[in-house]
């Protein structure tokens, strides 16, 4: 059995259930929907500071689909009913924060913190990339992290 995303189509849900738009309630497309939130995952690009691409990897996002004809709606477009407004909103205002952090440091600092925790490198392949031993790296980054922890606190940034 063959099913795919719901579709939204003059004012009533439909899924494409082996070839056959059946219509579907609302709460149904709503908990597809959440269904392929959590699990489709598609390839996106990986940049650094520079908007530059460096790699391209697998990461879970929404799905994105688009009726037949190309009309319709696309999966985006029907709200999170497990998101919580309030944390959204702590949690977008903490990684402004975080990056202003991260625009303090020197040149060297970002550079690790972007490689390790943005392109997901290991230390061993930033240390290598740095010409430097994976244990200076780990000192460093450990080093890093506590200026970044004393900067968020006292928000200087």
């Amino acid at each position: 059995m063959y099913i795919e995303h719901p579709y939204f189509y003059d004012g009533k849900y439909y899924a494409n259930i082996d070839g056959e738009m059946i219509e579907i309630t609302r709460e149904v497309a709503y908990a597809m929907n959440n269904f392929y939130r959590s699990s489709k995952a598609k390839k996106v690009e990986i940049k650094n500071e520079l908007g530059e691409v460096v790699d391209k990897m697998l990461r879970e996002v929404p799905y994105s689909g688009q009726s037949i004809d190309g009309e319709g709606f696309m999966i985006e477009e029907f709200p999170d009913l497990n998101c919580d407004v309030e944390h959204s909103v702590l949690t977008k205002m903490e990684q402004q924060d975080i990056h202003k952090v991260i625009d303090q440091l020197n040149t060297e600092e970002r550079m690790i913190i972007y490689g390790i925790f943005f392109e997901n490198k290991t230390q061993t392949q930033m240390a290598e990339i740095m010409g430097i031993s994976r244990q200076v790296l780990a000192y460093k980054l450990k080093t890093i992290l506590n200026k970044m922890r004393e900067m968020y606190m006292k928000k200087i940034f």
